[in-house]
C-alpha cells in the first residue's frame, strides 16, 4: 500500500506600511465666484377667482376675466400664444362658519396663466392695463436671462481662480507650495432672479403710470478644488 504524503506549504504574507513618501499631502480649497447679467426676459402669472351658486356661473367669471386680459396681452403688446401657458385650472365648494358648521357657499372657479414677456420695458404698461380688471391677480415678477451660457463660464472661471488664489495663500503662510489640481468639483451654479410682491389688482382711476424698476441677476459658481503640497 502506498502512503501518500501530504506536504502543507503555509505561506505568510505580512502587509507592510506605506513609506511615508509615498503619501502625497494635498490643501483642499473652495471659490465663489458672481457675475452680474442684464436680464432680457420677465414671468409673470395672471389669475382670476370667483364664487358663484353653481360651478358653470363660476367658470365663466373667471374665464371671461382671463380671456379679456389675454386679449390685451396679445393685442396690445404682441405677447405670443406660445408664451401663455394654463398654471392653475380649479373649481371646488366654497364654504363659510358659521357656529362651528361648513355651511355651502357656493363653487368657486379658479383660473390662472404664466406668462412670459420678453419686453422688458412693457412691464408697467401692462399692469396699469391689467388694472382695469377688478379682481384679478397680478403675481410676483421674475426676471431672468434667455442664456446664461457665456456668464455661468465666466463665473465657473473665476470660482477656480478664487479657490487657486486661497490654496497660494494658505500654502504661503505654511511655507510650502502648491502643486498640480488633484481634483475639481462644481458644488453648486445658479442664477437666483430678482422678484416683487404679489399685487392684487384693483380698477384704479391713478393719473401716474406704473414704472418697474428692473434690477440685474446675478449668476453664481462654486467649486472645490483639491492641490498638491510640493
Amino acid at each position: 500500500m502506498r502512503k501518500a504524503i501530504i506536504s502543507i506549504l503555509m505561506i505568510a504574507t505580512i502587509a507592510l506600511p506605506l513609506a511615508a513618501e509615498d503619501i502625497t499631502p494635498t490643501i483642499s480649497v473652495s471659490g465663489t465666484a458672481e457675475v452680474s447679467v442684464m436680464p432680457d426676459t420677465a414671468y409673470f402669472s395672471i389669475s382670476a377667482s370667483y364664487v358663484a351658486d353653481t360651478s358653470e356661473e363660476a367658470r365663466k367669471l373667471a374665464s371671461g376675466t382671463i380671456s379679456d386680459a389675454v386679449g390685451i396681452l396679445t393685442s396690445e403688446y404682441g405677447i405670443r400664444k406660445e408664451d401663455i401657458a394654463t398654471e392653475v385650472l380649479t373649481i371646488y365648494p366654497e364654504y363659510r362658519w358659521e357656529d362651528g358648521e361648513q355651511i355651502p357657499v357656493g363653487q368657486r372657479a379658479t383660473q390662472g396663466l404664466r406668462i412670459t414677456l420678453r419686453d422688458l420695458a412693457a412691464i408697467g404698461d401692462i399692469y396699469d392695463s391689467l388694472s382695469a380688471f377688478n379682481g384679478l391677480e397680478f403675481s410676483s415678477v421674475r426676471l431672468d436671462k434667455a442664456d446664461k451660457g457665456a456668464e455661468l463660464m465666466e463665473a465657473r472661471t473665476e470660482a477656480v481662480l478664487d479657490a487657486r488664489a486661497k490654496a497660494e495663500a494658505y500654502a504661503a503662510a505654511a511655507g510650502v507650495g502648491v502643486g498640480k489640481v488633484l481634483s475639481i468639483s462644481e458644488t453648486s451654479s445658479y442664477a437666483p432672479a430678482y422678484r416683487v410682491s404679489n399685487m392684487k389688482l384693483m380698477a384704479a382711476d391713478a393719473e401716474a403710470a406704473t414704472e418697474y424698476y428692473a434690477d440685474d441677476i446675478t449668476v453664481t459658481a462654486s467649486v472645490s478644488m483639491v492641490y498638491s503640497i510640493v
